[in-house]
């Protein structure tokens, strides 16, 4: 039993040995290739490496571009809006454009009404402008959609001020009527404030 036992270590140490000479001359062989395919897997991996960590730091100045901008007094925010565009364009990131896009058309909306004969029609235009992209680009995105309905019926009941149109009417409650019938829209507060919205434009 003994010597079934030593005689099986031994074949083991045999297979063992083998398996060591033929991976030595393996490596004999092809330990140039490997070399190589091993060098060029570290050099792809690297550049990966510091692709992602560069976009990384430029979508961090980016942020820091777009959190500077000061939308105070209106001249200023005009030309902060005009930065905001700029700077929106750069980029393809959906977080910054989405949060962008918003604040292009909230912050265009708000200066609006403070100039000295509000609603400031170019200003409205620009809201205008956002709350259309935003809708187009994040059609999917609840929050995103419910932001851009809600503006542009705004930017419609500041069009009626400058110009007595009716249809400017039909067009806000038109925006206000979507944001009531989605139903991706009622876990939201836009629903509410919509339907309140609709009750003032009959009156």
């Amino acid at each position: 039993e003994t010597m079934k036992a030593d005689r099986r270590h031994e074949l083991k140490e045999n297979d063992l040995l083998l398996a060591l000479d033929g991976a030595r001359q393996y490596l004999d062989v092809h330990g140039k290739q490997i070399g190589l395919i091993a060098v060029l897997i570290l050099a792809v991996f690297g550049a990966v490496s510091f692709g992602l960590h560069s976009r990384a730091a430029a979508m961090e100045e980016i942020w820091r571009r777009r959190n500077q901008l000061k939308f105070e007094p209106v001249d200023v925010g005009k030309k902060s809006l005009e930065a905001l565009v700029g700077i929106t364009n750069e980029v393809s990131d959906k977080e910054f454009v989405l949060a962008s896009l918003t604040d292009q058309g909230r912050q265009a909306l708000r200066l609006a009404q403070q100039v000295p004969f509000p609603p400031d029609g170019e200003l409205n235009q620009q809201a205008r402008e956002a709350f259309e992209q935003l809708r187009s680009r994040f059609s999917d995105t609840p929050l995103a959609l419910g932001a851009a309905l809600s503006g542009l019926a705004t930017v419609e009941e500041n069009e009626f001020v400058l110009d007595g149109n009716l249809t400017h009417k039909e067009a806000a409650s038109t925006h206000l009527n979507a944001i009531v019938s989605n139903p991706k829209l009622n876990a939201l507060p836009f629903q509410q404030l919509a339907l309140d919205r609709l009750k003032l434009l009959d009156a």
